[in-house]
């Protein structure tokens, strides 16, 4: 007597079925083995339905600042260039103008303060309309999102990143006080806006918000670090 050919109750599945993958990405739930098929011959695989939207958690400030840190020095490096060599045009125009050169002392921190504003604001408004990051946020793994978010990636408005940019760069256009009597003045005003930006951030809740963050409508998020389901519908 023959043996009933092999069925689902004997270890095989039905043809036009298969396992479902073992490796799923974060946040997946498993597919119904009922609902996997193999697409007959000369059709196209049926397209998959988008996974939830992975949410992230916030950043802490510690990593926040070591981040701010890296692009300081970043920025300042070629800052302190550009600025020398605008300073040396503007000498040897004066040079050949009046044949005079008087006054090369007070044109560098001046010239010194505006390039290096205008570089990390460029740099940090480019960086975080292209990749949400910059190198010093790369290296940390933090990305910046919009507030509405509520952990999720998103686009933000190039306004909101450009006033975000240049209320931290606002220390860098009074640098040239450094060079005068008034360093203390730049001082104090470099406590004040570390207090404003990281500090606040440090002690805001529930979104660790700086005042550039609150500002522009923003939050700094940990990608780096685990990711948190989505809510439920």
């Amino acid at each position: 007597m023959n043996a009933p050919p092999p069925g689902p109750e004997h270890g095989v599945r039905p043809e036009g079925r298969q396992e479902p993958p073992h490796d799923r990405a974060y946040g997946h739930a498993p597919a119904d083995p009922a609902e996997t098929t193999v697409p007959a011959a000369g059709h196209a695989a049926p397209s998959a339905p988008p996974g939830p939207e992975r949410l992230y958690p916030l950043a802490g400030w510690r990593t926040r600042v070591l981040a701010r840190l890296i692009d300081l020095v970043l920025v300042a490096l070629p800052a302190l260039l550009v600025g020398l060599v605008v300073t040396l045009a503007w000498v040897g125009v004066q040079q050949v103008s009046n044949g005079s050169t008087q006054g090369i002392e007070d044109r560098y921190p001046v010239f010194l303060s505006v390039v290096w504003f205008a570089f990390y604001t460029g740099y940090e408004t480019f960086a975080l309309a292209r990749r949400h990051q910059t190198l010093g946020k790369r290296r940390l793994g933090l990305k910046v999102a919009p507030v509405e978010g509520t952990g999720s990636l998103g686009a933000v408005r190039i306004t909101a990143l450009v006033v975000r940019a240049a209320l931290l760069a606002l220390p860098f256009l009074f640098v040239y006080l450094l060079f005068f009597a008034l360093g203390w003045l730049w001082w104090l005003l470099v406590a004040v806006m570390a207090v404003l930006t990281g500090g606040m951030a440090a002690w805001n809740r529930p979104n660790r918000q700086g005042l550039h963050d609150r500002i522009a409508g923003t939050v700094v998020l940990d990608v780096a670090g685990p990711q948190a389901h989505p809510p439920a519908p």
